[in-house]
This record gives structure tokens, sequence and C-alpha cells, in this order.
């Protein structure tokens, strides 16, 4: 059984996402979301380290958040397949959430979120 993290805002408290897989492996980093058909509402994937992602040999778009050390959003933005992101040097990580999620749960550049699990080290 998987160990997801619930990702929330920390300027609203609402729910990002209640199952989000921690990519925090090279093996886990590399495959991303490549073989799957779509991401239900409440999924998504953080990918640790992380500067930039593509959505080559993807079957549908994303949103893309850019996150710093301190989970602080750096920049978002929505992904069709076939795309690369641009590199964010100072990001470390990389939250990849169903398309329109940003804009539904009102994420904005500044913000932070908090992961909550008992595995997941924040500033690692």
């Amino acid at each position: 059984m998987k160990n997801f993290l619930k990702v929330t805002s920390k300027v609203s408290g609402q729910t990002v996402s209640t199952r989000c897989v921690w990519a925090k492996d090279a093996w886990s980093r590399l495959v991303g979301l490549l073989g799957h058909d779509a991401l239900e509402e409440n999924e998504s994937i953080l990918i640790e380290p992380c500067k930039q992602v593509h959505t080559l040999f993807m079957k549908f778009p994303i949103d893309v958040v850019f996150l710093d050390n301190n989970n602080t959003i750096l920049d978002f933005r929505s992904m069709t397949p076939w795309k690369f992101s641009p590199l964010k040097w100072k990001a470390a990580k990389i939250l990849e959430l169903p398309l329109g999620t940003c804009q539904r749960v009102g994420l904005e550049v500044g913000h932070s979120l908090a992961f909550e699990s008992e595995d997941f080290n924040a500033s690692a």
C-alpha cells in the first residue's frame, strides 16, 4: 500500500490533493506520470529534487507547481502533452496536479503548501 501525502494551502487551508505520491528516488522521478491515462481530482505527484519537467509521451494536460525548499510557490503553469517546462533554478521540487487545480484552489506565487505524512520531511 502506498503512503500518500496530503497537500494543503497554508494560506487558505484548502486541500489541494489527498493522494499525492512522493517521487523521491531516481526511478519514480524518471517515470513520473508516464503510463497514466489521467489524474483524478485528488491525485498528484511531488517530484523531488526537480527544477524542470516535461510532458513527452503523456496523454493529458496537467498543472505544474514549482516549489522552493520551504514549499513556497515560485511559479505555476498548465502544460499540454509534448512540452518542456522552463528550468527554474530556485526550484527544489515540482508538484504535478490535474489540469485546473491551481485555479480551482486559488494557488498563487508566494503561497506556501503543507505536505502531511509520517514519512515526509519537508526540508529533505
